[in-house]
């Protein structure tokens, strides 16, 4: 799916910091997108759908940040993070899901996740959660 996120009207913001969302369900794929899209500090650098989609996705846009759910249709964030912790070890990926949030934090923390943020407690600390990861890199 790999869509470049970008509007007609819309002034590019130079120094926003490209996120990268990996989701499998298109709705919430959607509200991830437009709550980013709001802050002037983020811009969405491109979408995938899966592990595949997402690996390439980061070779070709060159993400700051990657956020992944890890519940995937056809494969697991867990994957994504650990192949992104070989292939490119800087690039910080923020896991999130609304099941077994306890268990998934751990395991995603454990795959090499800078961070975790259940989808329940909504898009400000969301939000919070990657510019603090940002913060830490810089």
């Amino acid at each position: 799916m790999n869509e470049a996120s970008s509007s007609p009207t819309a002034e590019p913001r130079r120094f926003a910091h490209r996120v990268l969302v990996v989701d499998d369900h298109p709705l919430m794929r959607r509200s991830l997108v437009e709550a980013l899209e709001r802050e002037p500090d983020f811009i969405v650098c491109g979408q995938a759908g899966d592990v595949p989609e997402g690996l390439a996705a980061v070779a070709s846009l060159l993400p700051d940040v990657v956020l992944t759910d890890l519940q995937l249709k056809t494969s697991s964030g867990l994957d994504l993070i650990r192949q992104m912790q070989t292939n490119m070890p800087g690039l910080p990926v923020v896991a999130t899901t609304m099941f077994d949030v306890h268990r998934n934090e751990r395991l995603a923390r454990a795959a090499g996740a800078a961070a975790f943020s259940a989808k329940q407690d909504g898009p400000e600390k969301l939000i919070a959660t990657l510019r603090q990861v940002l913060s830490a890199r810089q």
